[in-house]
Parts: C-alpha cells; sequence; structure tokens
C-alpha cells in the first residue's frame, strides 16, 4: 500500500507562502527616513540594495530625495488596518537614520568604524545602532522616542519634548535638555 504523505507534503509545499523579498530600484543614497512605522534593518553589503522583505509596494513607498535621502513612507491612503512592514538595506557604510512617526531602525554588526554618525527620531520610534561603532555620533529626539549608540570619541545629544539617547562607550558627551529627556550611558 503506498503512503498518501509525499503528496500532502508537496501539496503544501506549494500553497505555503514564499517570503524572498522584492527588490526595490533606487539611485544611491546618503540617508534613510522611516515613516510612519515598520521596521528597516542595515545590513553590511558591498553595494546599496534595499529590499521589501514584508509587505507591499502597493502600501508602502520609496523615494530619493534630492538631498539624497532614501524616504520610505510605510502605508499610504489604501493601507489595510493592520499592516507589517518590513525593508532590509544593505550598504557599505551605515547612512544618516531617522524616524519620524514611529517605526524602528536597527544597524546589525559587521560595519566597520563609521567616522560620523547621525541618528534622529521625531514624533516617536526607535533607532538602535549600538551594533556599530561610531567615532563621533550626532543623536537627536523630539517629541519622544528612543535612540541606542556606540560613540567612540564624541556623543552631541539634543533633546525637545521627551525621549531618551542611551549611548555605550566612554566619549565625551555634550547635551541639550528641553522639556524632559535623558541621555546616559548603558555601559
Amino acid at each position: 500500500m503506498r503512503s498518501i504523505i509525499p503528496f500532502f507534503a508537496a501539496v503544501l509545499s506549494i500553497s505555503a507562502p514564499v517570503f524572498a523579498g522584492e527588490a526595490v530600484n533606487i539611485g544611491p543614497f546618503r540617508g534613510v527616513e522611516l515613516r510612519g512605522g515598520g521596521n528597516v534593518t542595515l545590513v553590511p553589503g558591498p553595494v546599496q540594495r534595499v529590499t521589501l522583505m514584508e509587505g507591499s509596494r502597493q502600501f508602502t513607498r520609496f523615494r530619493l530625495e534630492r538631498d539624497g535621502k532614501l524616504r520610505i513612507d510605510t502605508c499610504n491612503e489604501h493601507c489595510p488596518q493592520i499592516y507589517r512592514m518590513r525593508v532590509e538595506i544593505q550598504s557599505p557604510d551605515l547612512p544618516d537614520l531617522a524616524v519620524t512617526g514611529g517605526g524602528a531602525i536597527t544597524a546589525e554588526s559587521g560595519f566597520r568604524p563609521q567616522p560620523d554618525l547621525a541618528a534622529a527620531v521625531d514624533g516617536g520610534g526607535k533607532i538602535d545602532t549600538r551594533a556599530v561603532d561610531g567615532i563621533n555620533v550626532s543623536a537627536a529626539v523630539n517629541g519622544g522616542g528612543d535612540i541606542f549608540v556606540r560613540a567612540r570619541a564624541t556623543l552631541a545629544a539634543a533633546i525637545n519634548g521627551g525621549g531618551t539617547v542611551r549611548y555605550v562607550g566612554h566619549p565625551e558627551v555634550s547635551s541639550a535638555i528641553r522639556g524632559g529627556g535623558k541621555v546616559r550611558s548603558v555601559n
């Protein structure tokens, strides 16, 4: 008697979704801004490459701004109520990073030390670059949010209207806080 298990295994493998990701063709950029939620992960790679790992180009827009910034708008007006968006960016160097209106950007390890690193959060969200050595780091939070960095020489931190900048390392720290917030070491 033959087994029907191989038949069911074949049917299940055909019906299972494949999450290979969708390549986003975009020119070279110096910065990344995530707007309106979602998750962006930066990994080291030989060239800049943007891949939409989860979500749809039907709802998420990628645009290269004149100043060289890649702007990622997570949801347009047709976005479903529950929508998950995840992007992976490969780059030889870590670009300047910004989050506006929620979402998270995380840099993975493997990047060479960055001479200058800039991160900004406006209106909530999180940026985490602790896996990357930054020589001179600038971090700004406006209206809530969290930034985590690794700084070797200097850290210039500004907070307006709440938020936190947490750092690893022993940099010379200069900070300006207005309306609440904290800059603190997590060594």
